[in-house]
């Protein structure tokens, strides 16, 4: 007798098997979609999380840095302060270290700048009027014209260059240097007046109870085209300090890259033409005459990712105050965002209202 095999035992017909393949590639297809999909998101918000986090930070160096200058310890009005710098380098006891203006001249100057500024004054460095420098849209030979210690093949062509000079941390009183601050220019300051000067050696006298020393800096702020590596290609903000050498007739600058990723900073001030502390006019171009007068400066950063995607297509025009950047020319695959705020010169504002 024949015996019927069981439906269990049949195998897969040829359609079976071709639907269960067609349902698994469009599973398989759905799972990878999904996949390429989230990687991209979470790359995209990855970019843009951290060129925002760089802008931020940009942000406040420069907020926090044009928001003390003409910071002058007790010194209310610049022009008392005896910009020639003092070489305090006896026991203390001298004239040049207490505080008076007799004493020996220690003649520093700086190998950054003012080049091809007009005028151009002696001890560029240590001018302290105006506190703000501002040089828009510099081309790069320019900028190494100008400022000597920037070089143009590193300089972000057509973009500003920003100096401030201020003093800054805390006075200090009877034990105000030693040896390890060889060659750092300080601020003497009284309440009515004060000197800069420069220690050579350490300096164990007690000054009055009225006199303080304060850090003196004078710092440039512009962007070069690269980060960490010449060929990385990440235009970001780098900053230059001066300072004196130790037993030298020149400044030393001090290299510091602040953040990756920024493509551009611009900055306006606003003007008190009417002396009321308040601003009346915005101006990115200056004159020493408005800076001296100036109450508030609006910050615009453009920030840009480190690296390209190429799902993305960037044309987009950014306004950055009276500045346009325009890329719908020449499209890229970078992501770009403007950030801007407005901070106080509070300095500045004192001073004017102090001193009308």
């Amino acid at each position: 007798m024949m015996q019927n095999r069981p439906v269990s035992d049949r195998g897969f017909s040829m359609v079976e098997l071709m639907i269960a393949m067609l349902l698994g590639l469009f599973v398989s297809s759905v799972v990878i979609s999904i996949f390429v999909s989230t990687n991209r998101s979470f790359s995209q918000d990855q970019q843009i999380a951290r060129m925002q986090e760089n802008a931020r930070f940009a942000m406040r160096v420069l907020a926090n840095e044009l928001s003390m200058a003409g910071f002058w310890g007790q010194v209310l009005d610049p022009g008392k302060i005896n910009t020639t710098v003092r070489n305090c380098d006896a026991d203390g006891s001298g004239a040049e270290c207490q505080g008076g203006y007799a004493g020996t001249s220690l003649t520093l100057t700086t190998d950054c700048g003012p080049g091809s500024v007009t005028p151009a004054p002696a001890k560029w460095a240590y001018s302290v009027s105006p506190p703000i420098e501002i040089v828009t849209q510099t081309a790069a030979d320019d900028a190494e014209n100008t400022f000597s210690c920037i070089d143009e093949d590193e300089f972000q062509a057509s973009t500003d260059i920003l100096v401030i000079k201020r003093a800054q941390g805390q006075g200090l009183a009877s034990t105000r240097a030693d040896s390890g601050d060889n060659g750092q220019v300080y601020l003497r300051a009284t309440g009515a007046s004060g000197m800069l000067l420069n220690y050579d050696h350490t300096d164990t006298a007690t000054a009055g109870a009225d006199i303080l020393d304060w850090t003196y800096v004078a710092r440039i702020y512009y962007v070069q085209n690269y980060f960490a590596d010449s060929d990385d290609g990440i235009p970001s903000l780098f900053r230059k300090t001066l300072g004196g050498a130790a037993g030298a007739t020149a400044m030393q600058t001090e290299d510091g890259g602040i953040a990756p990723g920024i493509e551009y900073f611009h900055i306006m001030f606003g003007v008190d033409e009417d002396g009321d502390g308040a601003a009346n006019v915005y101006t990115s171009s200056p004159t020493s005459g408005d800076i001296n007068n100036a109450v508030t400066a609006r910050i615009y950063i453009l920030a840009r990712s480190m690296l390209p995607d190429h799902a993305h297509t960037n044309s987009k025009v950014y306004q950055l105050g009276d500045v346009t950047k325009d890329y719908s020319g020449s499209p890229d695959n970078y992501y770009r965002r403007v950030f801007t705020t407005t901070v106080k010169l509070r300095n500045q504002v004192n001073r004017l209202l102090l001193n009308p």
